[in-house]
């Protein structure tokens, strides 16, 4: 394989003869090869990263009345379903805001559940979004079928909880926003920033690592503890499907 650290001048087209296979590997016989930026750019350049959002720009998706820790996972504010046949959906990042508050949720919990049904697990409720692909030329059709809301699903046997985090000990405020990274320790939060009270809070929440297979379901939980009548959240999610 012929060492050139700098960029050839010529393009070569996807698929053509002239590529060459790495011949550098590691000790488990990886490739070697260098990153083409941080973030997600390269999903986007090739095609694998979509993103999804409120249908009505500003205006927040009614969740659960009054849900609680004992639903479990029967209640998601946010379900995907990946119903592709080869491809893995692997979740970037969900981000919500607080555009309305029900009453007396003395917490805030969220949590995220994985499975492998084979089918999904949605069988009532939500707005189902369009996803987006984020190369200019849309190359791809998602996969993911997102749906936002008071969405009511089954438990299937193959189920788990991967992660729990109260992100406040108290009932959220209207503009609360909540920003879920999976597998990504880059986000922190500001050292003084309140979780309690009446003050608006923007937090980057920690979240493990997210990959659903074909036929598989991701659902995302929102509930507190003697929590009466629904927030209301605008969302946004990311992710990848290869």
């Amino acid at each position: 394989m012929a060492i050139q650290r700098t960029l050839p001048s010529t393009k070569n087209a996807d698929s053509t003869s002239s590529i060459v296979s790495p011949s550098r590997t590691g000790a488990y016989l990886e490739s070697y090869v260098i990153p083409l930026g941080s973030k997600q750019q390269v999903f986007a350049d090739e095609g694998s990263y979509f993103c999804t959002y409120n249908v009505t720009h500003g205006t927040g998706i009614a969740g659960h009345a009054a849900p609680v820790a004992a639903d479990l996972s029967l209640k998601p504010l946010l379900h995907i379903f990946n119903s592709n046949t080869t491809k893995t959906l692997t979740l970037d990042f969900v981000k919500i805001r607080a555009t309305a508050i029900g009453a007396n949720a003395t917490t805030t919990d969220f949590e995220a559940w994985i499975d492998q049904a084979g089918v999904t697990c949605k069988t009532s409720g939500g707005t189902v979004a369009t996803a987006v692909n984020a190369r200019s030329d849309n190359p791809n059709t998602a996969g993911a079928v997102v749906s936002f809301g008071a969405v009511v699903a089954t438990a299937h046997a193959t189920e788990r909880m991967i992660d729990h985090q109260r992100v406040r000990s108290v009932i959220p405020v209207v503009e609360d926003q909540y920003h879920f990274s999976f597998g990504n320790p880059g986000y922190a939060m500001p050292a003084a920033m309140a979780l309690t009270g009446t003050t608006v809070v923007s937090a980057f929440v920690h979240m493990p690592p997210c990959v659903v297979l074909p036929g598989g379901n991701f659902k995302f939980v929102e509930w507190g503890a003697s929590q009466s009548g629904a927030h209301s959240f605008e969302y946004s999610v990311g992710w990848i499907e290869r």
